[in-house]
This record gives structure tokens, C-alpha cells and sequence, in this order.
């Protein structure tokens, strides 16, 4: 398929060609399958099939101008093409008919003989009126009448080749259009993916420097160390593919020993995760917008002591990824469905899975509790 313009496609030339000759070819075997059924006996069907033949070499190549006419307007509007092939038909049905009419009547090719022979005087009566004994109307009537069936054969045919322009472009479209939904969707898997709390670096940067400041130098190393490969493991890669529940399941506990840094008296982390689930491919930082959650309304703002459970198990075939905070005094606890968090995994769940995925939320007697369940073995 040939490019033009922005990219767009155009019909290949071979198709139109190939739609050209088709088209002639039907044209010659019905009014031939016509002629044999109702003139059998009348005429003989050798000549008048070379003399079809004639007259659909001519008409095929009139076609051929018609189709390099159309091709150079097809870049306009649908209405305008429209326009240009019913106004181009018209002079080609004219060529049709008098082709037609010059092949198949024989008086006037004996005319165009002695026309030759005689220098021109004869030439004169090509398109005057002759004797009713002769033909029942003249020449000029007779191309003219003809050209009517004429039009309706170039009309046909133009709107082929603009259906299959149109659909050509059309699928062109979709294809584009799917092209820019799935670059969409990726930039949006790109943005939620990197969409990090500020108030987690700021706060961890505050928690390191107050390391430094009473110099607990192993601990702020520490800290370091766990904020280093924390960023480079999340940043890193596809933000778009997966990555194994293991790789995510390290990544939130390099986080929570971050986290612990700042609330060493009042948050715990436990981790309940099957090792035959470990293996399971699953969108990268997906528990990271729940986990932080868990932290900031239940340790950060909890003077009692929290803990922060994560858990995974599969059932009927999908995946339940579990992050739970259970004991502190309440005070943090937020409503269902609430926060920017659980906003970023939903908007993640659905760019993703569509309606194959969802998010489950709502406090229990102990905390809160947000459940995510993913289709195992989702493309």
C-alpha cells in the first residue's frame, strides 16, 4: 500500500487496475451470456464477440484516464469526489457510446471506408440525418441514447473505486486511532506508575536528616541504602509491563523499613505471601499507593502501635492482593473510597484490565483494609 500526504493510504494501482478489467470482463460476459440466449440462430456470435471485445478494450482504457483523474482527487472530501466521477462520467460514456456505435453499426463503417477512399466529401454525412430506409434515426440520436446506458456503466465503477478509496482510508483511521489510544493509555500507565508522593521523600529526607543530625550514622546509611534501591528498582524498566509479585512484595518492604525509620515505636510490617504465587506477573507499584496509605492514616497519625499487613492468595482463578493496618487508636482511618491513592490504583486497574480488575475498600473493627483482585493470566 502507497503512503500519501500524512501517512494517509491510497488505493495501490494495482487494485484499481485489476478492479478496471474485472469490471469490463463482467460487462463483456453478460451482454455476451445475453446475446448467445436471445439473438442464437439470428447472428452469428464469433464477430460480434471480437466487436465486444473492441468495444470494451476501448471503454477499459477510458476508465484507465477516469481512475488517474479520480486518483489525484481523492484526497478531498467524500462529497467531492462524489461530484468529480459524476461529472467525469459524462464524457466517458460519450466515448463509450460512439465506440460502440462506430464498432457495431456496419453502415457507418462503410461510410469511414469510403470516407478514406475519397478524401474527406463522404465524411460529411457521418452525422447528418439519412434516410429513414437506412437507420431509424440518426447517428448523433443514436450515440447520445447509447451514452445514457454509457454513464451508468462509468458511474458504477466510480463509485467502486471510491468505496474501496473510503475504505482503505477507513480502516487507515481505526488503525490510527487505535495506535493513539493505546499511546494514550500507555502515557497514562507512564504518569500514575511515576505519580510518587512528594510528602514521602520529603518526609524521609527530613527523617534522614534528623539521622545525621544525631549522628545515628548506621541508621542513615541504612536509610539510604533502602531509599536508593527503592527509587532505582521503581524507576527502573517498562513502567507499563509487569513484574513478578516477588519484585513487588521487595519493593514495598524496602519502603516500610524506610517508613520504620521514622515510626520505629509504633510500626510493624508482616508479609503473608505464598511462595507458589510469588511468580505471578503483576502491574509494578501497584501496592505501593495502598501501602502508603496504610502508613499515613494509621502510623503517622496513630500514637498507638500499627501494624501493616500484606497479603496474597489466589482463587478462581484471580489473583487478591490484600494491605491491611490493624491496631493504632483510629484517628487516621479513612472512608471508602477516599484519597488520591486509592484514585491511582483504580485509574491503573482499569487503563490495564478494563473491567477484568477491581479495588475493594472499607475499614474493619481493627483498621482498614483495600484488596485488589487481578485476572491470573491476563495478556
Amino acid at each position: 500500500m502507497t503512503q500519501q500526504g500524512e501517512d494517509r493510504p491510497t488505493l495501490p494501482p494495482r487494485v484499481a487496475l485489476l478492479s478496471i478489467a474485472a469490471f469490463w470482463l463482467f460487462y463483456f460476459s453478460i451482454v455476451t451470456l445475453r446475446s448467445a440466449v436471445i439473438e442464437s440462430g439470428i447472428e452469428p456470435q464469433g464477430p460480434l464477440a471480437v466487436q465486444r471485445i473492441v468495444v470494451c478494450a476501448v471503454s477499459a482504457a477510458t476508465t484507465v484516464l477516469l481512475y488517474f483523474v479520480l486518483r489525484r482527487s481523492t484526497v478531498t472530501t467524500m462529497r467531492r469526489n462524489i461530484l468529480i466521477a459524476a461529472v467525469l462520467a459524462a464524457p466517458a460514456a460519450l466515448v463509450f457510446s460512439t465506440a460502440n456505435y462506430l464498432i457495431f453499426d456496419s453502415h457507418l463503417l462503410t461510410q469511414i471506408a469510403a470516407l478514406l477512399r475519397n478524401g474527406g466529401e463522404t465524411g460529411l454525412q457521418l452525422l447528418a440525418p439519412v434516410a429513414p430506409g437506412d437507420w431509424d434515426m440518426t447517428p448523433s440520436a443514436e450515440i447520445l441514447g447509447n451514452a445514457v446506458n454509457g454513464y451508468f456503466y462509468f458511474a458504477t465503477w466510480s463509485a467502486l473505486y471510491l468505496l474501496l478509496c473510503h475504505g482503505i482510508e477507513m480502516r487507515w483511521m481505526e488503525r490510527h486511532a487505535a495506535e493513539l489510544r493505546t499511546a494514550a493509555q500507555s502515557a497514562e500507565l507512564r504518569a500514575l506508575r511515576y505519580q510518587i508522593n512528594p510528602h514521602f521523600l520529603f518526609n524521609t529526607l527530613n527523617s534522614l536528616s534528623a539521622l545525621v543530625m544525631g549522628a545515628r550514622r548506621e541508621a542513615a546509611e541504612k536509610m539510604i541504602g533502602n531509599l536508593s534501591a527503592f527509587f532505582r528498582m521503581s524507576l527502573a524498566g517498562d513502567p507499563t509491563a509487569d513484574i513478578a509479585l516477588s519484585e513487588e512484595v521487595f519493593l514495598q518492604r524496602l519502603y516500610l523499613e524506610i517508613e520504620r525509620a521514622r515510626f520505629p515505636d509504633r510500626l510493624a510490617a508482616a508479609f503473608d505471601i505464598p511462595d507458589a504465587l510469588l511468580d505471578l506477573p503483576v502491574p509494578g507499584m501497584i501496592l505501593q499507593p495502598l501501602v502508603e496509605n496504610a502508613v499515613r492514616h494509621g502510623a503517622a497519625k496513630s500514637r498507638a502501635p500499627v501494624t501493616i499487613r500484606v497479603a496474597a492468595s489466589a482463587d478462581g482463578g484471580h489473583l487478591h492482593l490484600c494491605v491491611e493496618n490493624e491496631g493504632g487508636d483510629g484517628s487516621g482511618t479513612p472512608e471508602a473510597g477516599n484519597g488520591i491513592g486509592l484514585k491511582n490504583v483504580r485509574d491503573r486497574l482499569a487503563a490495564r484490565y478494563g473491567a477484568g480488575a477491581r479495588l475493594e475498600s472499607a475499614p474493619t473493627p481493627a483498621g482498614y483494609r483495600a484488596e485488589i483482585v487481578l485476572p491470573i493470566g491476563h495478556g
